[in-house]
C-alpha cells in the first residue's frame, strides 16, 4: 500500500513539473515515434516514445524560445514555446517524395531483399554531438539464413559523410571514456525482430500479428526491444544500464510487404559507470538511427556474389559526397538537424 501511494505521489510531482506533448502524423492521425525535439538551436531536449509522447519541463516552455521537431520522414517544424499548451498535440506533415516504382519479376529468385536508401545516424551526450553520419546505403537481407546468423544482414555504403569529435583531452574533466562505438556512429541497424518480420512477410502472403496502426495509407509497426529483457549488465568492471531500445518501421500504401517498406528508425539510450574510476560517473548516451528506403527489390544468390558487401556496421568515410548530394536534391531528403549543423566545425569535424 505504501509503495502504491508513493508511486501516485511521484506521478503527481512529475505532472506538476512537466508538460506532456503528443506528436501526430497530420495525414493519418497516428502517433510518431523517435521524433527528435530540440530547444533553440543547440539543446537536445527529448525523443518521442512509441506512443509519440514527449515530456518537456514547464520551466523551459515558459521561456521565450523555440522547439524544433525533426524526423527523417516528416517536414521539420518549429514552434515558439509560448504557443505550446500543457498536454498539447503537435502535427507533423509527411515529406512527399517521388520514389522508384516497385517492380517484381516472376523470373527473379528471392534469395536476397535489397533495401536502398538514405540514412542519418548520430549519438550525443549532454547536448554534445560526438558522432554524426549521413549517406546512401544498400542493405542485403539473406532470406535463406536464420535471423540470428551474422550473415543474414550485410551492407554497402555508396556515398556518405562522417563527422567525429576528438575528445581525448577531455576524458578526465568531461567524464568520457573512449570505448567501442561511443565515438563512432553506426549505420542504422535492422533489429532482429524487424529482420524476422521482413523475412516472414517474404515467405507468407499475409501477416497481421504485428500490426498496431493501419489506415489504408501506411502501416506502422513499433518494437519495444527492452520489454521482458535484462536491462543491466555488469561486464569487466563496467555497469551498463539500457534505458531505452525502441524501433519503428512503416510501410507504404497499406501494403504489409517488404517491397513497400518506407522507413526504419531506432532510438537507444544507455547509462554506463565504472566501479574503479572516479572520472566516469553515470555516462549517458543517446543514439538516433534513421533509414528511409527509396528502392527495394529481390536478387539471386548469383547476383549477390558479384557485390562487394560488408557485415561491419561502423560508419565508414566514402570520401564521395557527390552521389549523396544528387540523391538529397532528387528525393528531397531533410537537411542536417540544426543542433548538429551548429556543432560541425566547432569540435565536430569531418573525418
Amino acid at each position: 500500500m505504501k509503495k502504491y501511494i508513493f508511486s501516485i505521489l511521484l506521478n503527481l510531482i512529475f505532472q506538476i513539473g512537466y508538460s506532456q506533448i503528443v506528436i501526430i502524423d497530420s495525414t493519418n492521425k497516428t502517433p510518431i515515434p523517435n521524433v527528435s525535439v530540440i530547444l533553440g538551436t543547440k539543446t537536445f531536449t527529448s525523443i518521442s516514445d512509441l506512443e509519440g509522447i514527449i515530456h518537456i519541463s514547464k520551466e523551459l516552455l515558459n521561456n521565450d524560445n523555440t522547439l524544433s521537431f525533426s524526423h527523417i520522414s516528416y517536414q521539420p517544424k518549429s514552434i515558439k514555446t509560448n504557443f505550446i499548451k500543457t498536454n498539447d498535440t503537435i502535427f507533423l506533415t509527411p515529406i512527399t517524395r517521388k520514389l522508384d516504382d516497385v517492380v517484381v519479376s516472376s523470373n527473379t529468385t528471392k534469395d536476397y531483399l535489397v533495401l536502398k536508401g538514405f540514412y542519418r545516424s548520430y549519438l550525443y551526450n549532454d547536448n554534445m554531438v560526438y558522432g554524426y553520419s549521413d549517406g546512401i546505403v544498400e542493405y542485403f537481407i539473406n532470406l535463406n539464413k536464420k535471423v540470428s546468423s551474422s550473415k543474414s544482414l550485410t551492407n554497402r555504403v555508396i556515398s556518405n559523410r562522417l563527422f567525429e569529435r576528438n575528445f581525448e583531452t577531455n576524458i578526465k574533466n568531461k567524464g568520457f571514456i573512449k570505448i567501442g562505438y561511443s565515438v563512432n556512429p553506426s549505420l542504422p541497424k535492422i533489429t532482429t525482430k524487424s529482420l524476422s518480420h521482413i523475412i516472414h512477410l517474404t515467405k507468407n502472403d499475409n501477416e497481421t500479428k504485428f500490426i498496431n496502426q493501419i489506415d489504408g495509407k501506411s502501416i506502422r509497426i513499433n518494437y519495444d526491444l527492452l520489454n521482458g529483457k535484462k536491462t543491466i549488465i555488469n561486464f569487466l568492471g563496467m555497469r551498463i544500464q539500457f534505458l531505452k531500445r525502441n524501433s519503428s518501421e512503416e510501410y507504404n500504401e497499406g501494403r504489409l510487404n517488404p517491397l513497400f517498406l518506407k522507413f526504419i528508425s531506432n532510438n537507444n539510450s544507455l547509462k554506463l559507470s565504472l566501479k574503479n574510476e572516479n572520472y566516469l560517473k553515470n555516462y549517458f548516451e543517446e543514439i538516433i538511427e534513421e533509414f528511409f528506403i527509396i528502392n527495394s527489390y529481390y536478387i539471386s544468390e548469383k547476383s549477390y556474389k558479384k557485390i562487394k558487401s560488408s557485415n561491419d556496421f561502423r560508419c565508414p568515410n566514402s570520401n564521395n559526397i557527390e552521389i549523396l548530394t544528387e540523391y538529397k536534391n532528387k528525393f528531397n531528403f531533410p537537411l542536417t538537424p540544426t543542433f548538429i549543423e551548429n556543432q560541425i566545425g566547432n569540435g565536430l569535424n569531418i573525418k
